[in-house]
């Protein structure tokens, strides 16, 4: 039996979704609770890989055992097990054949921003602050800048691998305040490369900072050179929000798109 996990986490103690040797990473800590529920400990697969610090609502990961839980057992028994800073929301039942990465068409991030007077403090894990955003109007204008489809080349990071396409599709970027000094980029994609949305956000910062012009950003989307935008901002402000499998797909409530 195959299960999907919906997933969120505090990722400030994480290296990163993806398993890695002989650090603290969110696919070790699933495969670490379901190896106390099952003789072999099922080998975990997720949707998204998110850097280290890089939080999440709505990571979905899959995993193949003996279906022995029905889905709300399952998350009762799988959260026993995990850390304070990571937890199983809800689980599904799910086909053979569901691949939680090919499969998605919408991925969902929002990127936390203070351009307040000061820090502070008990967000300091959870946005990153800037210079104060004078040119707000230009940086939501630019933002439309990146919608369609384009050759994100000048956005990839350094694990970016050289022989991958970096033609991605964005369908929608909102630019909007939540408080006076609290700033959101909502951002919604089909794929990203690595710290794709993180040199994105941090692009539109430098406009609404006044330290770049629309016609530099539209340069870099219209002349791609790997990794030219060398501006990422900090993995704190980050979290995968969403992402969506479809009208066919699992967490249908979860997944749905305004």
């Amino acid at each position: 039996m195959r299960y999907a996990l919906l997933i969120e986490y505090d990722g400030t103690e994480f290296h990163g979704s993806q398993l890695q040797k002989g650090v603290r990473t969110v696919q070790g800590e699933l495969e670490s609770a379901l190896s106390h529920m099952y003789e072999t400990a099922p080998r975990v697969s997720m949707a998204g890989r998110t850097d280290a610090g890089v939080h999440a609502r709505g990571q979905i990961a899959a995993f193949d055992a003996p279906d022995r839980h029905d889905p709300s057992t399952l998350v009762d028994a799988v959260n026993y097990y995990l850390a304070k800073d990571v937890a199983v929301k809800r689980a599904e039942r799910v086909n053979a054949d569901f691949d939680p990465r090919r499969q998605a068409v919408k991925r969902e991030y929002v990127f936390s921003l203070n351009d307040g007077p000061t820090r502070l403090p008990l967000r300091r894990y959870y946005e990153v602050r800037t210079k104060k955003l004078d040119n707000f109007k230009g940086m939501r204008s630019a933002a439309a800048m990146f919608e369609g489809s384009h050759d994100f080349a000048s956005f990839a990071g350094p694990a970016t691998p050289a022989n991958v396409s970096t033609t991605r599709h964005i369908f929608s970027i909102k630019v909007g305040r939540k408080e006076e000094f609290t700033c959101e980029l909502i951002i919604i994609g089909n794929a990203f490369i690595h710290q794709q949305v993180r040199r994105m956000s941090g692009a539109l910062v430098r406009i609404g900072t006044e330290k770049m012009t629309p016609d530099e950003l539209r340069d870099l989307l219209t002349k791609p050179r790997r990794g030219a935008a060398a501006w990422p901002l900090g993995p704190e402000g980050l979290s995968l929000n969403r992402i969506d499998y479809g009208k066919d797909g699992p967490f249908q409530v979860e997944t749905e798109y305004n």
